[in-house]
């Protein structure tokens, strides 16, 4: 059966982000085999969810998720929905929260690309919301505690029971990302 991994970038990224490359690049050199899918998710909501459902549908065998930020959001999203493994990574758990900030234009880092963020995305979020984690064990939270967007306190409360990789500093960006490829790959059993 086919194993596919679903790499899911964060809020106004891109699939070139370095995450992502790096990713990428680790899992051709190490695991050719596997079918790792990394969509330039849509900057519109309401789009993205489309997209990605799409996506996750088409592609059969065992789906896995990965996720940064926004992109965790996702992932928990479809490993609570497919019963599947999800290594999120400093994620959004109650994006809808956090991101009244965003509304109206925004700039993708990546692209350049100019958007708005809609308080129709933010209830598009709110409904598309995990509220309870049904297996913590299916769940590797990676958590940097430096990071300055999403209170490394608040994603331990609301993924209690799941398994943790937390360290000292670093940002939202996770920048020890690399050095746990190895821990990544195991608990995604690869």
């Amino acid at each position: 059966m086919n194993k596919n991994i679903f790499y899911f970038h964060g809020f106004a990224s891109s699939a070139d982000s370095t995450k992502a490359k790096v990713f990428d690049d680790f899992i051709k050199e190490k695991f050719p085999d596997i079918c790792l899918h990394i969509p330039n998710i849509d900057n519109s909501i309401e789009k993205s969810f489309i997209q990605l459902e799409r996506l996750v549908g088409e592609n059969g065998g065992d789906k896995l998720f990965i996720g940064s930020s926004l992109g965790g959001f996702y992932a928990s999203y479809f490993a609570e929905k497919f019963d599947s493994k999800a290594v999120l990574i400093n994620p959004a758990s109650n994006p809808y929260l956090g991101m009244e900030m965003y509304l109206g234009k925004n700039t993708n880092y990546s692209t350049n690309e100019e958007f708005y963020l809609s308080k129709k995305d933010l209830e598009i979020l709110r409904l598309n919301n995990v509220t309870k984690i049904k297996s913590p064990s299916n769940y590797l939270v990676l958590i940097e505690t430096g990071d300055d967007v999403i209170p490394f306190k608040y994603t331990l409360d609301f993924y209690k029971g799941c398994n943790f990789c937390i360290v000292n500093g670093g940002s939202h960006s996770f920048d020890s990302f690399k050095e746990k490829l190895g821990i990544v790959s195991k608990f995604m059993k690869l």
